[in-house]
């Protein structure tokens, strides 16, 4: 994963001599910049990583600009340490998530620290498709996501017409349903896992999926869902999952 070793204030000088006339954007982990064309670089603040995201078209047009910053930068010594090379596709973690951002800043986080790579929708313009076709375009055959989790959160309150009010019960979104139907479909039940959090209604008619219960912090379920990532494909240091659970 490339790092930006400087300070805040160095990361958004370097970015805005891109001159992309994009826009910035704080969030819990760190700062976000977005292009005018889809593109999104973000910088986390613990662990100086830099994370690039966005169409494929937006994603080299920032890998590009940024080497083109050459000795013409003042930060040119910072910034060339940056390994921004074009590269093949990796392959992507999809989340799948609701309201819950601070659930899915923390999910983000143990992801990056694994040395793996997240895809989340919402950081992508999807090059100005709708929400299903850009999830069709990431997931299915074309796409290069190798694996979901989805992030089941106390978000709304429901019931069925016939049992009445009284009968209640927290429930994830109902976008966050499609989109997890969606996910099994594309990467297959063994590469998809959700994560609950608390008590809520858990969709019907989804058995054969591995839940990991959580209640305060998506690290409680680390080790579980590393032998998962791990039985998918994926290989992780352990060092790395030491730091992810901490």
């Amino acid at each position: 994963m490339p790092k930006f070793e400087g300070t805040l204030e160095e990361f958004k000088q370097a970015i805005d001599a891109l001159s992309m006339g994009g826009s910035w954007e704080e969030f819990t982990l760190g700062l976000r910049y977005r292009t005018k064309d889809g593109g999104v670089i973000q910088w986390y603040n613990s662990t100086k990583n830099i994370l690039i995201q966005g169409n494929e078209r937006a994603r080299a047009n920032l890998v590009e600009r940024i080497g083109a910053l050459g000795s013409n930068s003042a930060l040119a010594d910072v910034v060339a340490d940056i390994p921004f090379k074009k590269h093949e596709p990796v392959k992507k973690i999809f989340l799948v998530h609701g309201h819950d951002t601070t659930s899915l800043d923390q999910l983000e986080l143990i992801i990056l620290k694994l040395g793996l790579q997240p895809f989340i929708l919402a950081n992508s313009s999807g090059g100005g498709l709708t929400i299903i076709e850009a999830l069709e375009a990431e997931i299915g055959n074309e796409g290069d996501s190798a694996f979901g989790i989805v992030l089941l959160t106390p978000d709304d309150i429901g019931y069925a017409q016939a049992d009445g009010e009284s009968k209640a019960q927290s429930r994830a979104r109902q976008n966050v349903v499609l989109e997890m139907g969606m996910l099994i479909a594309a990467v297959g039940r063994r590469n998809t896992v959700i994560l609950k959090k608390g008590h809520l209604e858990v969709p019907s008619d989804a058995g054969g999926i591995i839940y990991l219960p959580f209640n305060n912090h998506v690290k409680e379920v680390v080790p579980r869902l590393v032998e998962i990532l791990e039985r998918s494909g994926f290989t992780i240091e352990a060092g790395r999952v030491a730091k992810a659970a901490s």
